[in-house]
């Protein structure tokens, strides 16, 4: 199996402020990767650089081999999300209504199959799928 996600070189910047200085890094497919760092190291802007959310100024970002470029919206038909922290779920709805919400822009519609691949790798999102989102009960 080959890389899932590759960053190479990534730089990143907020307005005048240089937040990444050359992020490299590989993600095999089925393989699940942590960044860990400090307060301020670059984990967040690291996600946001993948996701398109921060202007990258340098460097390249590869979903399964393929060059991913633009706003947040490309990246998302890539089939890359970013959630940030404390922003998860719409607690209006249900469990599964946010998991089928996820896959809005999709073409297909079709998402049985892919919520159905989730619950087999997070079992309790299936035991819970008629459950308010955000409560603990």
């Amino acid at each position: 199996m080959g890389a899932l996600l590759e960053l190479e070189n990534v730089q990143a910047r907020y307005g005048a402020v240089q937040a990444l200085h050359g992020i490299t890094l590989e993600v095999p497919e089925g393989e699940i990767v942590a960044v860990l760092g400090a307060n301020g190291a670059g984990k967040t802007t690291t996600l946001r650089a993948v996701s398109g959310t921060v202007r990258r100024t340098g460097g390249e970002v590869r979903f399964a081999g393929k060059r991913i470029g633009g706003g947040p919206e490309s990246v998302a038909k890539a089939g890359i999300a970013h959630v940030p922290e404390g922003r998860g779920t719409f607690t209006d709805l249900t469990v599964l209504e946010n998991l089928r919400l996820g896959a809005y822009t999709r073409r297909d519609r079709d998402v049985r199959a892919d919520v159905e691949r989730v619950a087999e790798w997070f079992p309790w999102l299936a035991e819970r799928a008629d459950q308010q989102a955000g409560t603990l009960s």
